[in-house]
């Protein structure tokens, strides 16, 4: 079935005319009530849009943002740019900022003396596991893979989440964390935790700002009593147990960054922690329209990438029936018969249950003349969807060919 316009998503070839209201949309408001903290809590969400009039709906992995209000805009912009118009260094996502209602309270794991009201992280955890989590698979589309990402204290929650809780995210980006809070408490415990708990296909992402003298070393930073070498010391600590425990499987990786201060490290840290976490996900996507007759070759690599991801993020990764289906069309139009069928075939292998998958497929046989499968198809499509534009082309077929 031909829907939309005939591809008008060719990637980088053809942009996309948007409205002014699609320019300056920055997702949608959210909420939910909280039993745990007697109180309603707001959220930012980003969720893509798809047409599931035709197609199957698809599932997407979850960004969860803690101080989603500061960064909520910038992400969403970055997962547009980099998961569309033939863009695949990041799948599409969704994505939930977690806006504050009292920030020591909800981003502090442990209580300290000097600030009335801290140490609340652990509810806050609680609230996360036992009500925003199940409300967010309940409502929108999510594929069962998470990535939890703060900065500064919500950095320092990140982490205390992965040491404490490390199964309620896949992938975690800790943005120049907090980790000095409260005397650095949270590393008294971390050797212990790392050394006794297995974090297989767990992935954490540390990114450290320049926030120390410009003059100190590594190792003299960890001797400095100013507030910037504390900071940075503990992040560096926290580093040095990691390398220490490499038999626990945590898939880890950190950055420092020396032209980046506290302030303007999230944005650089959040692209390049999610970079690193989809470092498999880019597929070479100018190979799709290509007119080439390299069917086989390709329709090996999209198998081939694709059980890859299966595997790396530990679910079934499909491709976006549209997007296949548009090609499929593409192709049609162009006479490039191989690759047509290619992706209407793999369409069919990866969405079994979609009426629209038969429909495209009988209309690339009716196309290359082959009337008898181009109904079979179609009543492939009817049996598992009454449409009766469909049912029109096959009355058509049968009266042409009395």
């Amino acid at each position: 079935m031909r829907k939309l316009l005939l591809f008008s998503l060719l990637f980088p070839l053809i942009s996309i005319a948007q409205t002014p209201a699609a320019l300056v949309s920055f997702g949608q408001a959210d909420s939910l009530y909280s039993d745990i903290f007697k109180e309603k809590r707001y959220l930012w969400i980003y969720s893509p849009s798809g047409d599931t009039t035709y197609f199957e709906k698809p599932a997407y992995p979850v960004l969860y943002v803690l101080d989603g209000d500061s960064h909520f805009a910038y992400l969403q912009t970055m997962m547009q740019q980099l998961s569309l118009n033939g863009n695949t260094a990041l799948p599409q996502m969704i994505i939930v900022g977690i806006a504050n209602t009292n920030r020591t309270r909800d981003l502090s794991p442990t209580s300290d003396p000097k600030i009335p009201g801290s140490g609340g992280g652990e509810q806050f955890t609680s609230f996360l596991e036992k009500e925003l989590l199940p409300y967010i698979d309940g409502k929108y589309p999510t594929a069962p893979y998470r990535v939890y990402s703060g900065h500064s204290l919500g950095g320092l929650m990140v982490a205390n989440t992965l040491i404490h809780h490390p199964g309620l995210f896949n992938a975690y980006i800790a943005s120049d964390p907090s980790l000095f809070w409260n005397n650095s408490r949270i590393l008294l415990a971390v050797d212990s935790l790392l050394e006794h708990q297995d974090f297989k296909n767990k992935k954490l992402y540390l990114a450290i700002a320049h926030t120390m003298n410009h003059t100190l070393d590594t190792i003299q930073v960890k001797k400095d009593k100013a507030m910037g070498s504390i900071h940075t010391s503990a992040i560096l600590q926290l580093a040095d147990k990691l390398k220490k425990h490499p038999g626990n499987h945590l898939n880890w990786t950190y950055k420092y960054y020396p032209d980046d201060y506290h302030n303007s490290l999230p944005l650089i840290a959040q692209y390049d922690g999610l970079r690193s976490i989809f470092r498999q996900y880019w597929f070479p996507t100018y190979l799709y329209p290509d007119n080439s007759p390299n069917a086989d070759s390709l329709r090996t690599l999209i198998i081939s990438h694709y059980k890859t991801l299966s595997k790396e993020m530990g679910y079934t990764v499909r491709p976006y029936e549209w997007e296949f289906n548009q090609l499929g069309y593409h192709h049609l139009s162009m006479k490039n018969y191989a690759k047509s069928r290619m992706f209407f075939e793999l369409n069919i292998e990866y969405f079994p249950k979609s009426y629209n998958t038969y429909d495209s497929l009988g209309d690339y046989y009716k196309e290359t003349g082959d009337s008898i499968k181009a109904v079979s198809y179609w009543k492939k499509s009817l049996a598992l969807r009454s449409v009766p534009g469909i049912q029109e082309k096959i009355d058509h077929v049968a009266l042409s060919t009395r």
